[in-house]
């Protein structure tokens, strides 16, 4: 798909309500089939995966101004507007749980329920230090992918992760902005994950249904926790179809 200058990659399979699901930090589209995410998602939705900008087969654009919190939101509604869908589901999961928090924040009308893995409302700020030496790791030339290339999976471009990151910054979260968002809304999130805490706050404050999963940080939710997609599986059951 074009997406002004850029090129987005997807792919979609099952059938039923569109459901789009956002990657996180780092990875690619395909990596939702790692854990068992599209096998069981695929059978109660049209499940669309795809690589943002700056990551897999999509444009790596070294610009952060194509990076933004924002424009990763944008492009979900343009691929849904692909389909010719106005209401659609979405899981995202740590990058692609801001993203999701700013559709609800933005957008909300078009979302038929969220799921955000990984994430909680607050601005990157919150721990910029940690993104600004990330950030200069990236670039020095002397960093490694976050992931290395593995058959068909291409290998990262720091200088496009660290425009990614330095984007991040300019996000002002979702706190504050969500009066209109009324669709369900799930946070997942294993125990031993950083945002544990922040998540937990945030469905407290917003009512949102929580699932928590003991001895599990961030990479092991997404990657290879079986409650977590059996958790998601069953909120997606229960308000897409």
């Amino acid at each position: 798909m074009k997406f002004g200058s850029l090129e987005i990659n997807y792919e979609i399979s099952g059938s039923g309500p569109l459901l789009i699901l956002h990657h996180g930090f780092g990875a690619w589209g395909r990596d939702w089939n790692r854990g068992g995410w599209i096998e069981s998602l695929e059978k109660h939705a049209s499940v669309l995966i795809f690589d943002a900008v700056g990551h897999g087969l999509s444009t790596r654009t070294h610009d952060p101004a194509d990076h933004t919190v924002e424009q990763r939101a944008e492009v979900v509604n343009a691929l849904a507007d692909e389909f010719s869908t106005e209401q659609f589901g979405y899981v995202g999961f740590s990058m692609g749980g801001r993203t999701g928090l700013e559709l609800a924040a933005s957008t909300p009308e078009r979302l038929r329920m969220l799921a955000i893995g990984g994430m909680h409302l607050l601005p990157a700020t919150e721990n910029a230090n940690r993104f600004e030496r990330h950030i200069k790791v990236l670039r020095s030339g002397r960093a490694k992918s976050v992931e290395q290339p593995d058959g068909d999976r291409p290998g990262n471009d720091p200088l496009a992760l660290a425009a990614s990151h330095e984007a991040l910054l300019w996000w002002r979260g979702a706190k504050g902005r969500m009066c209109k968002h009324s669709a369900p809304t799930l946070l997942f999130c294993g125990e031993d994950d950083g945002h544990f805490a922040n998540a937990k706050l945030s469905s407290e404050k917003y009512g949102f249904e929580l699932s928590a999963f003991p001895d599990t940080d961030h990479d092991s939710t997404f990657f290879s926790s079986k409650p977590a997609v059996k958790s998601v599986t069953e909120f997606v059951s229960r308000h897409l179809g």
